[in-house]
């Protein structure tokens, strides 16, 4: 697309950038025990007696590559939310960015709107652009290039679609990666022009990227080691890939294998991929289903297609299993919590949603553009946990297995306050 003859540059919208600040090199720069018979579905360890099961069950550790020293530069509480973040942390190029000198242009770089998290996205950016071109933030419309097909969508289609936006003209761009590596170099190219790309839930390993995201290691470890402690340390267990290739889903399976490592009496009996679709998922798990007639004590699935795994096993009839949760939405929830009533069930997962996380996104982009100061290219936390014990605080009321909305806000999800440990300057 041609680039438009009217539309300011981002160096004119932020008059003189610090082009040192942008040029610089950034070279400083994741025993096993024999459980009592089960009483009932996914139950086989809940009323067993505390058993020593070594590392089983607990989520391995390892140092942040903080490689500039950002992260060590931020408060301790604010440093426990990236322990064992799997990619390197930048220090950002865009701290002593100026302010913009007027309303800036904003570009939304998409994958296709497949599960409530991305309508939810994708709604409230929209909300969030005009609350901000109310204010006489932003120009224009919401400038969208979004995927179609999630059967047909490639790295190179978004990259396409992405560098459109450059040539638009925008200052800032809104993405969530297929691929955070493929995307690099494009950003790097956009980064050098002075225009920001702010990433929701995958890394795109640029120094000029913004990265956004619940820590996408311990979001999958720590419900995984948790149903892991919850089985006694032994079982067999099916794996539920998102779509294989793409960041996040590479770091939340390697998160599951460093946690079953510990569990030498727990067998992976299959894997399948759902592409982060309940629906899909819920094909696949079918499809494994008919060919693997042995019980299956748990179902560990990177995220967002808990509810798919669950109408699987209850269409065939079989036990319902332990299904880790993470990205859990309200149909899901209502699964389990079905079955807690009914059979003592008991499982775990992550809460969080598209509302609370596009929010968090908008403002980052919002305050970097203002010249706010930020200082992390990388801004994460630990995961919320959802339990029995808690899942009422993410269920909304009325939901059941079909339900298609998101999971209630439960604990808060990088409000301004958070955000505030990021900037040299506080939101006023």
């Amino acid at each position: 697309m041609p680039e438009a003859s009217n539309t300011a540059s981002p160096a004119r919208r932020h008059g003189r950038l610090a082009v040192t600040a942008l040029s610089l090199p950034l070279v400083l720069m994741f025993s096993a025990c024999t459980p009592p018979p089960a009483t009932s579905a996914g139950q086989s360890a809940a009323a067993a007696p505390a058993a020593d099961l070594g590392s089983c069950g607990t989520v391995p550790e390892f140092d942040v590559k903080d490689v500039d020293g950002a992260v060590a530069a931020l408060p301790a509480e604010i440093r426990a939310g990236y322990a064992s973040y799997p990619e390197e942390v930048y220090a950002s190029p865009w701290k002593d960015l100026p302010k913009a000198d007027g309303p800036i242009k904003v570009g939304l770089s998409y994958l296709p709107i497949a599960n409530p998290f991305g309508k939810s996205v994708l709604d409230q950016l929209e909300a969030s652009f005009a609350e901000a071109k109310a204010q006489g933030l932003v120009e224009g419309e919401l400038v969208k290039r979004i995927m179609p097909d999630p059967a047909t969508m490639t790295p190179a289609e978004q990259i396409r679609g992405y560098q459109e936006l450059v040539r638009e003209g925008v200052d800032v761009i809104l993405t969530t990666p297929l691929s955070g590596a493929a995307m690099v170099d494009a950003v790097n190219e956009a980064g050098e022009q002075g225009i920001v790309t702010v990433s929701l839930s995958g890394t795109i390993p640029s120094k000029y990227a913004v990265n956004i995201l619940d820590n996408t290691y311990l979001n999958v470890a720590k419900p995984t080691a948790e149903v892991a402690k919850q089985l006694g340390g032994t079982g067999d267990v099916l794996v539920v890939r998102g779509v294989p290739g793409l960041t996040t889903d590479e770091y939340g399976y390697n998160a599951q294998k460093a946690v079953l490592e510990q569990c030498p009496n727990i067998n992976v009996v299959g894997e399948v991929v759902g592409n982060y679709i309940p629906a899909v998922a819920k094909s696949a798990v079918l499809q494994f289903l008919t060919s693997h007639p042995a019980d299956v004590d748990a179902v560990l699935q990177i995220g967002v297609m808990g509810s798919g795994a669950f109408a699987a096993f209850e269409q065939t009839g079989r036990q319902v299993p332990k299904i880790t949760d993470s990205g859990a939405s309200a149909g899901s929830l209502a699964y389990w919590k079905k079955y807690m009533a009914e059979q003592g069930y008991e499982s775990a997962g992550t809460g969080g949603n598209g509302t609370q996380q596009a929010k968090a996104m908008f403002e980052v982009a919002m305050r970097t553009l203002q010249g706010q100061g930020l200082t992390v290219g990388t801004i994460t936390r630990t995961p919320s946990m959802i339990s029995n014990e808690n899942i009422d605080q993410y269920l909304p009321a009325g939901s059941d297995a079909t339900s298609p909305e998101e999971v209630l806000d439960g604990e808060s999800w990088m409000e301004s306050a958070y955000l505030d440990n990021f900037f040299t300057a506080t939101q006023k």
